[in-house]
């Protein structure tokens, strides 16, 4: 069994709590007045069960309501949960209480807080409303497997003022984008049409599959590189015969043959490095030698510039002493009559300046003559030694000239000795490569039972497909279908509504009630009337929750009417809900309607709720029974005293 609803709870800014009551089978009506929250409360159930949005409209229960909440009842099992009212110019709140076992009383207000994130409330209900593992999978299309969880259930379980007199529209927010096709995925799993078992079996098919496409892919991939180890043969066949590991002539007959080929290079002895003769010897020697004679040119070139450098040097000095000597000789003129250095040598006259002492000048010269007869003696030692200098330039540079000529011959020499070398590199190369090459190969008997793992996981595949589609889905579904249309067709009887000479059955493809007639199908919305309309919403909803209890599916039982009877009793004509002032046939419809409403409720019996939201009271001891709150007068779904 599913859940019903045990009593609904609002909770005041100052801490007051305001409870709803209801009887946990059989019909549960709300009358009374208009504007006094009747419609509120399936937004506030909606809420408390998870939507992720509150419609619960902006005005006074929106200013006043801090916490919304549900007792939710399965057997002895009670879950009680609250939901903070969001604040203003907010449509949701994250704050969440939940409260699980038998209580007597709601929790007080300091008691909610949040205790679980809001995002974790769906899974819980949808645990709690009994909901298994199910998933639909579309047959075609880009659309994504779906769950079924209790928001789709919730879908088969309200239908508000303006649902329920829809032509359009047959279950609760079916005009919402994406909500039309979730009914439809999600009905065939809450029919019963797919149980449990399917889905096991469903799950060790997606096994199966999974395994055989992994094999598949393990072959593709082996073909694949099947395809790149032909290739690469091809290429190290190539190689082989480059460097002389394989006869030129040799063409494989079969790729194995060559795989064998290469193997055999693979073992073969071609990689031995060749012995190199003297000439690379020679070679290291003549390129010392080179190396120690441009060092030694490099010295002699450093000696004849300094060398060159102290000769000009030496020139440039005697030239300028000479000149000097030139001058200071004149001083052999001189009389030697005034020793008096203000006293002109020459004419013995007073001189204003004193002038420099004979002593002086002829101590000059005498110092000049030296360094003059020094250089002079000097001079044939420089140039025997620029002499000697250059004539061994001379020498080294013909020693290098020698030298590079013998350097040139060594390296014709060598030529073939590198030649192999090379060769003998190139082989060991290509040798490791084809090597691993070898080790890299899949070998055909891999292949081969590859091969036959993929056909036995092709017949386990099948055959479990076999047995998850020998349900026939489609045939489960229709027959389920046709025993619902017996009980619209027998609703919509007692209701005197219009084209029930025939079948009245539901179209899960379309979502639509239609009267099969003799003249042809007609669908809800080209029948005339809002009778028929709310009519048609009222006997198809309750046939759905009909066989939900008798095949005790995880829907929850309970099903709300907001206004059924407003084809009939407007709000506008309320007269304390009292229907004696409508005409006669109005008044019988709404009898007619609440005595089936009633009769179908004590049928379904425990665990269903009826939950009928309405202005009309009947003067009935039936009706009266099943009236859980009536709001005239100073009474409503907010308590008078909150407001203001």
């Amino acid at each position: 069994m599913s859940f019903v609803i045990k009593s609904l709870s609002i909770y005041s800014h100052d801490g007051e709590c305001r409870v709803i009551n209801f009887n946990s089978s059989g019909m549960n009506i709300i009358t009374g007045r208009s504007m006094t929250g009747k419609s509120s409360i399936i937004d506030i159930v909606d809420y408390c069960l998870g939507r992720g949005e509150c419609y619960v409209a902006d005005g006074v229960i929106r200013e006043v309501v801090s916490w919304f909440a549900l007792e939710l009842e399965k057997g002895d099992d009670v879950l009680f949960i609250a939901r903070r009212n969001p604040p203003r110019n907010r449509s949701t709140d994250p704050d969440v209480y939940i409260r699980r076992g038998v209580f007597e009383k709601p929790p007080i207000y300091t008691e909610l807080r949040s205790v679980i994130p809001v995002n974790e409330l769906e899974k819980l209900i949808t645990r709690f409303a009994g909901i298994s593992e199910n998933e639909h999978r579309p047959i075609s299309g880009t659309r994504r497997p779906l769950r079924a969880n209790i928001s789709h259930a919730l879908f088969l379980c309200f239908q508000k003022q303006d649902e329920i007199a829809s032509r359009e529209r047959l279950f609760h927010r079916q005009g919402e984008p994406f909500i039309p096709q979730a009914i439809k995925d999600t009905l065939p799993y809450f029919l019963g049409a797919i149980d449990q078992e399917h889905f096991l079996r469903q799950r060790e098919l997606d096994l199966a599959q999974v395994e055989l496409k992994g094999l598949i892919a393990k072959r593709d991939s082996l073909a694949a590189s099947t395809t790149r180890a032909l290739e690469k043969t091809r290429r190290y066949i190539l190689d082989g015969k480059r460097v002389a590991l394989i006869d030129e002539s040799f063409e494989p007959s079969t790729p194995q043959a060559a795989l064998y080929e290469l193997e055999r290079v693979t073992k073969s002895d071609f990689v031995s490095p060749p012995q190199l003769d003297d000439s690379s010897i020679i070679i290291t020697q003549l390129q010392n030698q080179l190396h120690t004679l441009r060092g030694r040119l490099s010295d002699l070139q450093n000696d004849l510039r300094a060398t060159r450098l102290f000769f000009s040097e030496q020139s440039a000095f005697t030239k300028e002493a000479s000149e000097q000597r030139v001058r200071l000789a004149s001083l052999e003129l001189y009389s030697g009559k005034s020793e008096a250095d203000d006293t002109c040598p020459l004419c013995n006259h007073s001189l204003e300046q004193p002038s420099v002492s004979t002593e002086a000048l002829l101590s000059s010269l005498k110092t000049l003559d030296t360094q003059l007869e020094t250089v002079v003696n000097e001079s044939p030692h420089l140039q025997e030694r620029l002499s000697l200098l250059t004539k061994k330039r001379s020498e080294i540079e013909d020693q290098m000239m020698e030298t590079q000529k013998s350097l040139q011959r060594a390296y014709v020499d060598d030529e073939r000795a590198k030649a192999l070398q090379d060769l003998a590199l190139d082989r060991a190369r290509i040798i490791g490569r084809i090597g691993a090459f070898i080790e890299q190969t899949v070998h055909s008997e891999e292949a081969n039972d590859l091969v036959k793992s993929i056909e036995a996981a092709e017949q386990i595949v099948k055959a479990l497909a076999e047995r998850v589609n020998s349900e026939d889905t489609a045939d489960r579904i229709q027959s389920m279908l046709n025993l619902i249309s017996e009980k619209m067709t027998e609703y919509a009887s007692d209701l005197e509504l219009e084209h029930t000479g025939g079948s009245i059955r539901l179209d899960i493809k379309k979502l639509t009630v239609i009267a099969d007639t003799v003249t042809g199908p007609v669908q809800l919305n080209r029948m005339g009337s809002g009778e028929n309309w709310v009519g048609y919403h009222v006997i198809t909803l309750l046939a759905l929750h009909h066989w939900f209890r008798r095949t005790d599916r995880p829907v929850p039982g309970f099903l709300f009417f907001d206004q059924p009877t407003q084809a009939h009793y407007p709000p506008e004509t309320d007269n304390e809900g009292r229907i004696d002032t409508l005409v006669d046939e109005d008044r019988e419809a709404v009898r007619n309607l609440f005595e089936l409403m009633l009769a179908v409720s004590d049928e379904i019996g425990e665990g269903f709720q009826l939950i009928v939201l309405d202005h009309a009271h009947l003067d009935d001891k039936k009706f009266e029974q099943a009236i859980v709150e009536e709001w005239r007068g100073d009474e409503a779904l907010v308590p008078k005293h909150w407001i203001g």
